[in-house]
């Protein structure tokens, strides 16, 4: 009895250990890697595992898209992708590869509402220093701008529903306005 009590300590402290080392790791390339295995198409490069606003974000692409994830640990300690309904998806994705002959891919998605909105998309004229995304009526963001392995990015997380017709603007480092998706009056 005491070998079968003193197994159990070890098993359990052994537990305990492996548990408090893997809930202290940070998120990393090969996590998306291992998360994204059996997907097809497979991921090619993963551009950032970065926290942003108290949440994990990775930015991944395959051959035919760019995506944007939460990583979230489950009980185990082991990285996940989450969205915003706890469903083990990609946040946003554009496609890949971008047309050169534009200014900036980029998409709007959300859930239903009362869940965020996401604004993601690759920056592909290399003059665009700044996005704003209009995300209520006459109200523009300033989209987070990421220089990642010679690709450019831009995200914006917005509590508001989409604003129809989405209006993304593209400013040169001087402020003057280079490209809006949709004409202005």
């Amino acid at each position: 009895m005491r070998r079968l009590l003193t197994g159990i300590a070890i098993i359990t402290l052994i537990l305990t250990v492996f548990l408090i080392y893997n809930h202290n790791q940070h998120p990393n390339n090969e996590d998306v890697f291992k998360i994204t295995e059996n997907w097809s198409p497979a991921t090619e490069q993963v551009y950032m595992v970065r926290k942003i606003d108290g949440e994990w974000l990775t930015i991944f692409r395959s051959a035919q898209s760019i995506l944007v994830a939460r990583l979230e640990q489950n009980w185990m300690g082991f990285w996940e992708f989450k969205d915003d309904v706890g469903a083990e998806s990609s946040l946003v994705s554009t496609y890949y590869p971008p047309a050169h002959d534009g200014e900036f891919t980029w998409v709007a998605a959300g859930t239903e509402e009362g869940e965020p909105v996401y604004y993601f998309g690759q920056i592909i004229n290399p003059n665009i220093k700044d996005i704003k995304v209009e995300t209520q009526v006459n109200t523009f963001e300033d989209a987070l701008l990421f220089n990642l392995e010679e690709a450019r990015f831009f995200f914006v997380k917005s509590e508001e529903k989409v604003v129809s017709p989405v209006n993304i603007r593209g400013f040169s480092e001087s402020g003057k306005l280079i490209y809006s998706t949709f004409k202005e009056d």
